[in-house]
């Protein structure tokens, strides 16, 4: 598998890999999965937290920004909607304005702004 991402189940912002210089604030997360397991570690863009791979559990797995969760059980948490870039192929201004804005309102919004910002035709 190659690079995949998710958003924030909470904020909206996109789960970056570790691998984006300079954006490990977006990459720090918490993923959660259905059967109560709760992972916390920096994201790698290869379906892992740290050495936990997620892979084979991916669709059904939520992930928050670490600096969003506040303790929530995977029940209580919205679905994780894929990254749109993959967590990694975006241009910087996009990623820039995420950090200044700390979360976007609805998944629309996130959208919105890609659109404008992450440097995709």
């Amino acid at each position: 598998m190659g690079f995949v991402s998710k958003c924030c189940a909470k904020s909206h912002l996109p789960i970056v890999n570790i691998h984006k210089e300079g954006y490990s604030k977006l990459s720090h997360v918490v993923a959660l999965l259905p059967s109560g397991g709760v992972y916390q570690g920096y994201y790698d863009g290869y379906c892992r937290v740290d050495d936990h791979d997620l892979q084979n559990q991916w669709d059904r797995v939520k992930m928050v920004l670490v600096d969003h969760y506040n303790g929530e059980s995977y029940k209580e948490l919205p679905t994780s909607k894929p990254e749109l870039a993959q967590g990694y192929f975006m241009a910087n201004e996009f990623l820039d304005h995420c950090l200044k804005v700390g979360k976007f309102a609805s998944r629309k919004d996130y959208e919105k702004a890609f659109k404008e910002l992450a440097g995709w035709i």
